[in-house]
């Protein structure tokens, strides 16, 4: 496999987290090799889980529901912290006329909402970022 040599800086709140997988992974080594790895890992992971949750996603909303969603995350800005229940407080708080413009049905919408999971719930905002850097 080919690479390409970069670096990444490590902050004080990444180094606990790097830490604890590379413990938990096998080696204790804080070489920049082993980072490699470990990030790999953890992005391959989280990549998977994404591809699982997003498949399911896709049959379960319509294309109404996604593009309300969607025009509710162009103007919105994603960290960790925020990602539980934001799709569903947008929602909530939209303006019935988008609803009407969109062709969804709010009561139908927020309940699927309710019903995803936290994995499902990051899924969700990750899908709709890469459809946001699509447009």
């Amino acid at each position: 496999m080919a690479s390409r040599q970069t670096s990444i800086r490590i902050n004080d709140e990444l180094q606990p987290i790097m830490d604890k997988y590379m413990s938990i992974w096998g080696d204790e080594s804080t070489g920049s090799g082993r980072q490699s790895w470990a990030i790999f890992e953890a992005f391959k992971r989280l990549d998977t889980q994404y591809r699982i949750d997003q498949r399911k996603l896709r049959e379960l909303f319509t294309d109404a529901e996604k593009n309300l969603m969607l025009n509710n995350a162009l103007s919105t800005k994603y960290d960790a912290a925020s990602i539980p229940g934001a799709v569903l407080a947008d929602t909530q708080d939209e303006d019935p006329a988008q609803f009407e413009y969109y062709g969804a049905d709010r009561g139908v919408l927020i309940e699927k909402l309710k019903g995803l999971n936290i994995g499902q719930q990051f899924a969700l905002v990750a899908w709709l970022e890469e459809l946001r850097s699509k447009i």
